[in-house]
C-alpha cells in the first residue's frame, strides 16, 4: 500500500481520476482435511481510482474501495400449531486497495478498451454474523463478532485481480475476477480463502 501511495504521488500530474461503484459477491472457501465448505455473500463497493500513464499505452490504476457483503438465510416451520422461525445475518465491512496494470487500445475516438491485472490488498473493517430466532412469539438473538478476541479469522488479504474494460467517452464498464491469495484463518489443519467476480460502472472526472 505504501508503494501504491508513492505510485499515485509520482504519476498524479499525468493520472485520470474515476469515480467506481459495482456488485461484487464473494465465496468465502473452508477447506478441512481436503472437505471444502462454501459461503456466498452479495457484495457491493464504492470507490476510486487515479489511472497513471507508465508509457505508451500501458498504464496503473490505483485507488480505494469501500466494500459491503452481506448474507440473510431465513427458516420456519409450524409444529402442533407452534411456529418456530430463524433468520441469520451475515455482514462484513472491508477497504480494498487495487494497483491494476492496464494495457488498452482505442478502437475509435470514443471508445477503448483494455485488459488489467495486478494485486488488490483487502482490510477488514469490521465481521460479524447475528442469529435471531422466535418460537411462539417468544425469542432472542445471538451476535458472533468474526475478528474477536476468540476468533481465529484475519482481517488482510492479498487477492489477484485481472478483467476488462470498456470506455466510452467519460464512462467506463468493468468486470473480472478476484482470487484470494492468503489464509485467512489460524485454525489447524485449516485453510480459508476469499473470492469472487465482480462488475461495475465508471465516470472518469
Amino acid at each position: 500500500m505504501a508503494v501504491a501511495a508513492c505510485m499515485l504521488f509520482a504519476g498524479k500530474a499525468n493520472a485520470q481520476l474515476t469515480l467506481n461503484v459495482g456488485y461484487a459477491p464473494t465465496t468465502l472457501t473452508t477447506t478441512y482435511n481436503s472437505n471444502d465448505s462454501k459461503m456466498d455473500l452479495n457484495g457491493f463497493f464504492v470507490g476510486a481510482n487515479y489511472n497513471i500513464n507508465l508509457t505508451g499505452d500501458l498504464n496503473v490504476a490505483v485507488g480505494a474501495d469501500f466494500r459491503y457483503n452481506t448474507k440473510t438465510v431465513s427458516d420456519g416451520a409450524t409444529v402442533f400449531g407452534i411456529t418456530a422461525t430463524s433468520e441469520v445475518t451475515h455482514t462484513q465491512m472491508l477497504i480494498d486497495i487495487p494497483v491494476l496494470f492496464n494495457y488498452g487500445l482505442n478502437l475509435n475516438s470514443d471508445i477503448r478498451i483494455s485488459a488489467f491485472v495486478g494485486p488488490t490488498f483487502s482490510l477488514a473493517l469490521n465481521g460479524k454474523t447475528t442469529a435471531e430466532g422466535a418460537i411462539a412469539g417468544f425469542g432472542g438473538s445471538k451476535e458472533l463478532d468474526w475478528y474477536g478476541d476468540d476468533s481465529n479469522m484475519k482481517k488482510f488479504d492479498i487477492g489477484l485481480t485481472f478483467g476488462l474494460n470498456l470506455g466510452y467517452r467519460q464512462f467506463r464498464l468493468f468486470g473480472g475476477y478476484n482470487m484470494g491469495l492468503m489464509n485467512l484463518t489460524d485454525a489447524d489443519d485449516t485453510t480459508l480463502k476469499a473470492s469472487g467476480w465482480f462488475v461495475g460502472l465508471g465516470f472518469a472526472l
